[in-house]
């Protein structure tokens, strides 16, 4: 994996942008734990079946790529995609495209399943993730371009844990008054993070030419052993912001980072609000969520 992909991978954790429960009889709590927000869903449970568009952004001077998140209707789950890709003279220096998809179940949502591709010059990456109760499995592929694939799976003794598209629904369903903090584990590809989301006020941002009143949160993210669950700073990000919009929809209009090779921003460009037909996809069957856990 080049140094380059965590930049766009980074931006996709907030697109669309827990109390834990250790194995029993392996893992004990770590000390952190206890920071953890509990895992009801708020409020603002109802999740607008939409399709959102995104501009990707680089130093506030390149236009760095394009996103779409499209949530529908599946059956007792929502069914998120995201995909991405680098565009322009920025993929001139360098070419990516990812593509995610995840079952989010509507009552707690709590991921079931999470798929993930990614792929640069280099080499393609896929992901294949179970969410279970008490752990979560972990299938890598690992593609180099005119090479043979590698397959590999892991086990983190930890539970229950979100994908990047399951957590900024649960952050937008809550209250989000000023000065709330809300702490989760998240695995937006191969490896858990502890993110943190604190409210830092609320202002207005101007969405294609329009005034939009926002909800303003402040970002932390670290590193999480997934043998272990010892944390380590995160370097590649030194700040982040993201804006949800302060109305009935709740939706991610734009985030703001600088990290390990410069400022990054995505901004909402479009959205459609699905109806009828539209906003239903089919019901995902347990053979297409199953991910075979590794080896004893």
């Amino acid at each position: 994996m080049t140094f380059l992909r965590p930049r766009f991978s980074i931006m996709i954790w907030w697109l669309a942008l827990l109390v834990c429960l250790p194995l029993a009889g392996q893992t004990p709590a770590p000390s952190w734990a206890s920071s953890l927000t509990a895992s009801a869903p708020g409020p603002h449970l109802t999740v607008p079946p939409c399709v959102l568009d995104f501009e990707l952004g680089w130093n506030n001077t390149v236009k760095a790529g394009v996103a779409r998140v499209i949530v529908k209707q599946a059956g007792p789950y929502w069914r998120a995609t995201a995909k991405a890709s680098s565009t322009g003279f920025a993929r001139t220096l360098w070419t990516y495209d990812c593509t995610m998809s995840s079952i989010i179940d509507r009552a707690t949502l709590h991921p079931r399943f999470m798929q993930h591709s990614e792929s640069d010059r280099s080499e393609t990456c896929r992901y294949r993730v179970s969410f279970q109760p008490r752990r979560l499995i972990t299938e890598s592929t690992i593609q180099p371009k005119g090479g043979t694939a590698t397959t590999f799976t892991t086990d983190c003794a930890f539970a229950p844990i979100e994908d990047l598209l399951s957590v900024i629904l649960f952050v937008r369903s809550l209250p989000l008054a000023a000065g709330d903090s809300v702490t989760r584990v998240v695995q937006p590809w191969d490896k858990p993070y502890l993110t943190t989301f604190e409210v830092q006020g609320r202002e207005s941002l101007t969405i294609s030419g329009k005034k939009q009143p926002c909800i303003r949160l402040g970002i932390q993210i670290r590193k999480i052993d997934r043998a272990s669950l010892a944390l380590s700073s995160y370097k590649k990000m030194k700040t982040a912001t993201i804006w949800i919009s302060d109305d009935t929809l709740r939706l991610p209009v734009e985030m703001r980072a600088e990290i390990f090779i410069g400022y990054m921003s995505c901004r909402l460009t479009g959205r459609t609000l699905l109806t009828g037909t539209d906003m239903h996809s089919p019901a995902p069957t347990a053979a297409s969520m199953y991910v075979k856990p590794p080896a004893p």
